[in-house]
């Protein structure tokens, strides 16, 4: 809770004791020393515990404020109330002239609902320019107000707190580069308004904001937010703001009341203040404002703890896409808390500025790249660097005067994931326009899961830096992201391809040779899927600029092994041919594969997907989630497709207990397939499970279906089936999921001959 002081003056006679804020005589004094005895007793039997520097602080400055106490004393004890004596504005301004001051213009507080006239006020007091002081006055005799002239209402005061402005090392922080040493003082910064909040404020009491501001390259506004408790007739300066433009009160988190949020984000670097109304233990006014912190994880996962790792670095859209990802994986289980939903609000909040100023058109290259890479764009920020001399020469001067903002960025990127190629070349973008080319490459090499093909991608831009930029920048190039279905072979003959380079293709027996048919590909704007549409070429280099092999032109050959294990083996591209609209590569692999020669494998580039993994539950968990999942429409329908699969066929549907006791056990993934920010409920289900259900030996279901493959069975969380394996007709296996990027999640289904993604389509409503 932030602080609220005030000088106490106190001394060993009670003749000698200090009340500013009313005129109390000996007696008067006496009878609220006792009350504060009585109060604190009282409160003691109670259970209750005050601090009682608060009752001695009202007591002394504000007694009529701690008199509210009143309502929670018997008779006996009641607490004298002193009345200040009633005076008009010109009575007041008049009396603050003597004491060097003037009257601001009054601002209402509280409203009559009959007349819709205020019956309280707060006053700004000035001195020298700048507000001094604040009081609040109560309008005596509301009633009459619009029969008198405003010189004859009468104002009686209530409270009042004395104003101070933040000290000006605290404005001008946002402004100040954290590298360079700060020159500003403590000093006290005057304020010159008192405002009101425009946009909705929190229900209790009334929210105002001090207001004055500061040149220092920019225009910095600052002040102090306000809080007037009419329930304890309390005003007190809750919190100290700085900003470029002002505070506003908003729905920042979701659920509640409205958030304080300040932003201070200077120079492109999203930076956002956020409070929270919560409770306090302070009588007087028992709520603060707290701040909404990312410094700390609010649950224990090492994910969670990786997304704000690499939000503090400043990526904030990464980390909220990941906070999402982690939000609907833990909450079918009713892991995810209201800390953690603050956590990811104040996030999405940076992710939007961020993304917002990574659409922009700007004029600088500098500064397009800067807004690409605070959005975690780096591939489009690699294609700026290198569209032209001129863009490169002027962001190696970004790069070299670069104080760690990028820098940051790099170093936890790869920490968190250290095979992204793209990031690794902004590092060794910065290494070299430092340094040099050689501490670039020594550095590039350093780093984890560093191939061979990612040094030959990056020394092409690390050339541009040294001012080369002939026929071999890769001016238009992007990472290589395709998807296809590798078969070995056992002979080539080279008249039938396109080769990069001249190096014999030569069967040997150390190495295992693939062709691979693509199924689709990324052209560096968008997706492209067979039969393809290419302008046959007599050279290769069309083709490799095409698919992005000029940056790298390794390829993955992933096989699944009995009980679901995956294998990867790496292949490099050598040629290429095209059949009409069927695109199809030659990679060389040094590995011995485990499958059989004959078995069709997938093949596609490190950068084409990253796999997904829901956590699986029990389907007897479903009626447990705090999303919504219509488990009784879901019930019957599977029910029915699994008889398709059983041998001793039963045509009646049981009741929802006995389905759930039967298939409870059943295992179910939740994830959002079609992009209605619901979780579907995926289930595949093993030729053993499928027995079980129905107590039976899994190899009476063989030799009935002929087949002993899972299958994959998909609902919508209103129990609508979309997706659906067991039907007599499907010949397709869904064998991952996969996160493409750009779009919706995809299944990756195996048909007879060749793997396929398909996604949700909203328009026909159905995965193609």
């Amino acid at each position: 809770m932030s602080k609220r002081k005030r000088k106490l003056t106190t001394s060993n006679t009670l003749h000698n004791i200090s009340f500013p804020k009313s005129n109390l005589n000996y007696r008067q004094k006496k009878e609220w020393i006792a009350a504060l005895l009585v109060i604190t007793l009282l409160l003691s039997a109670g259970g209750l515990v005050v601090s009682s520097t608060w009752l001695i602080y009202g007591l002394f400055f504000d007694p009529n404020a701690i008199a509210s106490l009143n309502q929670f004393l018997p008779q006996w004890a009641q607490l004298p109330i002193i009345q200040e004596p009633t005076k008009t504005l010109a009575q007041i301004s008049a009396e603050l002239s003597r004491q060097g001051k003037v009257a601001g213009k009054p601002l209402p507080l509280e409203i009559n609902s009959a007349n819709s006239q205020p019956t309280s006020v707060i006053l700004p007091v000035r001195s020298q320019n700048q507000i001094v002081e604040l009081r609040v006055y109560r309008i005596t005799d509301a009633k009459t107000l619009l029969n008198q002239p405003s010189r004859e209402i009468r104002y009686q005061l209530v409270t009042q707190v004395d104003v101070t402005g933040p000290e000006e090392s605290f404005v001008v922080a946002p402004l100040v580069d954290p590298e360079t040493a700060d020159t500003s003082s403590n000093r006290p910064l005057p304020v010159t308004e008192l405002r009101r909040f425009d946009s909705t404020t929190p229900t209790q009491g009334m929210w105002f904001y001090l207001w004055g501001q500061r040149q220092r390259g920019h225009a910095i506004a600052y002040g102090q937010i306000v809080h007037y408790n009419p329930d304890r007739s309390y005003l007190s300066l809750m919190l100290p703001w700085t900003s470029p433009t002002q505070p506003q009160w908003q729905q920042a988190i979701a659920g509640g009341s409205p958030e304080l949020v300040i932003d201070q984000t200077v120079d492109l670097e999203p930076r956002l203040q956020v409070y929270q109304v919560k409770p306090a233990n302070f009588i007087f006014d028992p709520l603060q404002l707290e701040p909404v912190s990312i410094a700390e994880p609010a649950l224990d996962s090492r994910d969670y703890q990786n997304a704000l790792l690499i939000a503090r670095s400043g990526l904030w859209t990464p980390a909220e896409k990941w906070l999402q990802f982690i939000k609907q994986q833990r909450q079918k289980r009713q892991a995810w808390s209201s800390a953690a939903q603050a956590q990811l609000d104040f996030i999405r909040l940076h992710a939007q500025k961020s993304q917002k100023q990574a659409n922009q058109t700007w004029a600088s290259p500098s500064q397009q790249v800067l807004t690409f890479i605070i959005d975690g764009r780096w591939g489009e920020a690699l294609k700026v660097f290198q569209a032209s001399p001129t863009n490169t020469q002027e962001i190696t001067t970004l790069l070299t005067t670069d104080n760690g903002r990028i820098k940051n960025r790099v170093e936890v990127a790869l920490r968190v994931n250290p095979k992204r190629t793209e990031v690794k070349a902004w590092g060794a973008l910065l290494k070299g326009a430092q340094e040099d080319r050689r501490s670039a490459i020594a550095w590039l090499k350093q780093q984890p899961q560093t191939t061979a093909a990612d040094v030959a991608y990056i020394q092409r831009f690390l050339k541009r830096l040294e001012g080369d930029f002939s026929s071999n920048k890769v001016t238009t190039s992007h990472l290589s992201r395709f998807v296809g279905t590798a078969q070995q072979m056992t002979k080539v003959n080279p008249a039938q391809w396109l080769q990069i380079d001249r190096t014999p293709l030569q069967v040997t027996d150390e190495q295992t040779w693939y062709q691979i048919e693509l199924h689709a590909y990324h052209d560096g704007d968008t997706w492209q899927h067979a039969p393809f549409k290419l302008t046959p070429s007599k050279t290769a280099a069309q083709y490799w600029q095409q698919l992005g092999l000029s940056s790298d032109a390794e390829v993955q050959i992933v096989s699944w092994l009995p009980g679901g294990h995956q294998q990867i083996d790496l292949a490099v591209v050598k040629a290429v041919q095209l059949q009409g609209n069927t695109l199809k590569l030659l990679a060389v692999s040094d590995t011995f594969p485990l499958v059989d020669s004959a078995a069709r494998q997938l093949a596609l580039t490190k950068t084409t997907l990253q796999w997904l993994q829901p956590e699986t539950i029990a389907l007897s968990d479903l009626t447990q989630q705090p999303q919504p999942v219509e488990v009784v429409e879901i019930l019957p329908k599977l029910w029915q497709e699994l008889q398709r699969h059983n041998p001793n066929l039963q045509n009646s549907v049981p009741n929802v207990e006995k389905m759930l006791q039967q298939l409870g056990e059943l295992p179910v993934q939740l994830i959002d397939l079609t992009g209605d920010g619901t979780a579907e409920v995926m289930m595949t289900i093993s030729p053993q499970e499928i027995a079980a259900v129905h107590n039976f030996e899994p190899n009476l279901l063989q030799s009935h279906n002929r087949d002993s493959r899972s299958r994959t069975i998909i609902f919508s969380a209103t129990g609508k089936l979309i997706y659906n394996e067991f039907s007599g007709a499907s010949e397709q296996t869904a064998i991952a999921i996969a996160d493409l990027e750009d779009e919706l999640p995809a299944l990756l289904v195996a048909t007879g001959k060749s793997y396929i993604f398909k996604r949700w389509s909203s328009q026909y409503q159905r995965f193609d």
